[in-house]
């Protein structure tokens, strides 16, 4: 519910199997239409599931992973919302939710852990490395916060102060920073620069609570455990996230979580 719009932006070859899905409130892009400048698609690797492999002079090879971070942080210059969620392909509405929950007294949520942690506490460290590399931080040994989430939600404004923060130090060209890296989070890269670049930011509302419960576990599940999954959500809980890595059928996981969605109802 609420005044939102839904993007979907896919590959070229899966352009004819999207684009009914126009309308009103959804718009489907290509992907070349939202990546940085100078970015070509150089072959997909069916062995790897179709996944495609980029390249620029400006980030070097890419593969579709690491293009769509890109593409999450880049879009914020194409649109003119003021909030953007971005919701993980593995994730499944299971109650109805309000928008406006995402943004209270017109504050946009940022998904932030309680507490800090070392890095050798963080369960990605090399995700935190190479953002406080790219932001020029230092790590002291009150460590940094997570904001690593299935549904994360960022002010478009800021997003738009960070990439030119990145600018200015790589040559006018944010993406830049992305050069030949396979560890990274533009998750962490967002959080840790409201927190620690920015330090305040009175558009920005940091909550530790998830709306969404994730399997984030590489060991997979019975229908009868995704259906115990779905029945354990907590009452502020709005949806649910089983990781492709899990190794779960998709139509088991699309069945089980119809059914717990009409039990919603």
């Amino acid at each position: 519910m609420g005044p939102w719009h839904h993007y979907i932006v896919v590959d070229k070859p899966h352009f004819e199997a999207f684009k009914n899905l126009n309308g009103p409130r959804r718009s489907v892009w290509l992907t070349e239409e939202t990546a940085p400048s100078g970015m070509r698609l150089l072959f997909t690797l069916p062995f790897l599931g179709g996944r495609s492999v980029w390249w620029s002079r400006d980030t070097g090879i890419s593969i579709g992973w690491h293009l769509q971070q890109m593409i999450k942080i880049g879009i914020a210059e194409r649109l003119t919302q003021e909030g953007l969620a971005y919701c993980d392909s593995d994730m499944f509405f299971l109650r109805p939710f309000d928008v406006s929950a995402l943004a209270p007294q017109g504050r946009i949520k940022m998904f932030r852990s309680p507490d800090k942690m070392t890095l050798a506490a963080i369960s990605n460290p090399k995700y935190v490395k190479a953002c406080i590399e790219i932001l020029g931080l230092n790590s002291g040994p009150e460590g940094h916060y997570g904001y690593i989430n299935n549904f994360v939600t960022w002010h478009r404004p800021t997003v738009i102060d960070m990439c030119r923060h990145l600018a200015k130090r790589n040559n006018g060209k944010w993406h830049r920073v992305l050069r030949n890296r396979l560890q990274f989070s533009e998750y962490a890269l967002y959080g840790m620069f409201v927190d620690e670049v920015q330090k305040t930011n009175a558009h920005v509302w940091p909550n530790s609570h998830s709306l969404c419960k994730t399997h984030w576990a590489s060991t997979p599940l019975s229908a009868d455990e995704v259906e115990a999954f779905c029945n354990s959500l907590l009452p502020d809980q709005v949806c649910v996230g089983v990781q492709s890595f899990a190794g779960v059928d998709v139509r088991l996981l699309a069945e089980q979580f119809e059914k717990a969605s009409a039990a919603q109802v």
